[in-house]
């Protein structure tokens, strides 16, 4: 196996690792529920303080973390979320588990920033929506085994069942990136260990958008995400047992949609994907969550899940192409800081503006849904800024040239 594909599929298991993590405790939900003194509505604030958590260290971390060998900081973000995760299997009320989940998010920012910048530092522009789309397929791969297993194992285990898993596998991928990963410091040589200047990321304007862009669409998804599994079991009566088939069937799709995202990202531009993958949310979320839905929850989830994922790699692979080299990580670990800030907040809105009836229904997801459609309009309009910003825009007016 060649180094571009070596480093391309270790990057996807890094962010499969951290995507698991931050997936599981959505779906849970409800079981965590049942035995913890924590209501249905408190699952947007757990996940909310977690991504923010994400959001800080991504922050914190991308003044420096391009000094360092992209395999050692895989290594100790890895471990480290490892450990957090375990720590979450011992929570015994709300603030214990959002405690643990703040300490794994501190880790799972560098994470998904250290595996974006080892695909962008080995992949070169004509295939890196290629690549891109493989590590983040890993969100659908995710929902297609990780979660369903999850899920399976809490219901015939218990609720801490699913963390000890991921704490498992995540002790095998530290082995498996210490073993398998070559030393990545080719970046190191472009301007010496000096430390990134945050805010001369954030001066250039081009980057500054792309943060914007980024930011409005995790604010819309995450309205949505965290509450669906309660959403669905409880306002429609969609059975617990079938969750896991849910959460495959429709990571099976989203795997799909986003393949077929990151190849027409590379063939006919991110613009019409994007444009093309935000007509098609907004049509599912006015359908399954502004009114009764007249199509059933199985298409409405995959199709929601399936177009995010062509909304994301098609403004990934755009927003990668920015950066100069001895920048990447800085750049991809506040990208990675902006996304999960949107996450949080968007999760901690939903929390505020959702109330949680007696019996665990969910008052107010269609507020919640319109808000999600306004957020969800942003992201294709900065995309075309950014497209078609000064310098940057080749004769076609769809993709834009990047050097190194």
């Amino acid at each position: 196996m060649d180094i571009e594909k070596k480093v391309v599929w270790i990057a996807a298991v890094v962010q499969f690792v951290n995507i698991i993590d931050f997936m599981m405790v959505m779906p849970l939900g409800p079981d965590i529920s049942k035995v913890l003194p924590i209501s249905n509505g408190d699952i947007g604030l757990i996940c909310g303080c977690y991504t923010l958590a994400i959001a800080f260290s991504g922050i914190a971390c991308a003044g420096f973390i391009d000094r360092f060998d992209r395999k050692n900081v895989a290594v100790i973000a890895v471990a480290g979320l490892s450990l957090a995760t375990l720590c979450a299997a011992f929570a015994w009320d709300l603030y214990s588990l959002i405690g643990a989940r703040i300490l794994a998010g501190f880790f799972g920012g560098p994470a998904a920033a250290i595996s974006l910048s080892m695909v962008t530092d080995v992949v070169p522009p004509k295939r890196r929506g290629k690549a891109m789309a493989i590590v983040m397929g890993t969100f659908s791969l995710s929902s297609i085994v990780a979660v369903p297993f999850g899920l399976e194992l809490a219901r015939i285990g218990n609720w801490q069942s699913p963390f000890y898993a991921i704490t498992v596998l995540g002790v095998l991928v530290v082995l498996l990136i210490a073993k398998f990963t070559p030393p990545m410091t080719g970046h190191l040589s472009a301007k010496g260990k000096s430390v990134v200047s945050i805010y001369a990321l954030m001066k250039n304007r081009d980057n500054m958008m792309a943060l914007l862009m980024m930011a409005s669409a995790m604010v819309s998804s995450f309205l949505i995400i965290p509450n669906i599994s309660a959403f669905f079991q409880f306002n429609h009566g969609y059975p617990r047992e079938s969750l896991g088939f849910l959460y495959m069937v429709g990571g099976i799709f989203s795997l799909v949609m986003i393949q077929l995202g990151g190849r027409l990202s590379d063939k006919i531009g991110p613009i019409p994907t994007n444009v093309a993958g935000t007509v098609v949310l907004i049509v599912f979320l006015f359908d399954g969550f502004v009114h009764d839905p007249k199509t059933s929850l199985l298409l409405i989830f995959v199709m929601f899940m399936g177009t995010v994922c062509i909304r994301n790699i098609s403004a990934t692979s755009e927003a990668s192409q920015l950066p100069e080299p001895h920048e990447r990580a800085a750049f991809m670990s506040l990208l990675s800081a902006i996304q999960h800030g949107g996450n949080g907040i968007g999760a901690l809105l939903s929390s505020a503006m959702l109330v949680t009836t007696d019996n665990g229904c969910l008052v107010g997801m269609d507020r919640v849904a319109i808000f999600a459609i306004i957020m969800a309009l942003f992201q294709p309009y900065i995309l075309i800024k950014v497209c078609y910003s000064k310098n940057r825009v080749n004769k076609w007016s769809l993709n834009s040239p990047v050097s190194g």
